[in-house]
């Protein structure tokens, strides 16, 4: 039978900063920023009804997302593009969960009270 073996588990944690891919992070902040900068205009134009407005920007903002963006972030990293965006937008859309999930719960609790 064999026992917990904390040695290999504190190297690897003391391990685990020099394995850190920093391109996941760089995406991650700019999906970030791009969410909190894009937030207030999409607001906007739900409130305003305006479907084809929003339809023009998601099509332009994929398109340089993935045709533009795409090029630049596969000669700076020398990186598979498509799954650093994948995990990084899934990591970005847990946290949203998280997050949303946080402020339903004490808003639905305020009101209890």
């Amino acid at each position: 039978m064999k026992v917990f073996d904390w040695y290999g588990l504190i190297e690897s944690l003391s391990l685990w900063w020099e394995q850190i891919d920093y391109s996941y992070m760089l995406i991650f902040i700019g999906i970030t920023v791009a969410y909190i900068a894009i937030r207030p205009f999409i607001n906007w134009i739900v409130s305003s009804k305006s479907v084809k407005l929003l339809n023009y920007v998601m099509v332009s903002l994929l398109f340089l997302v993935f045709f533009l963006g795409g090029m630049i972030l596969t000669t700076m990293f020398r990186l598979s593009l498509l799954e650093v965006t994948l995990h990084s937008l899934a990591a970005f859309g847990g946290c949203l969960i998280i997050v949303h999930g946080l402020q339903w719960f004490l808003v639905r609790k305020k009101k209890r009270v």
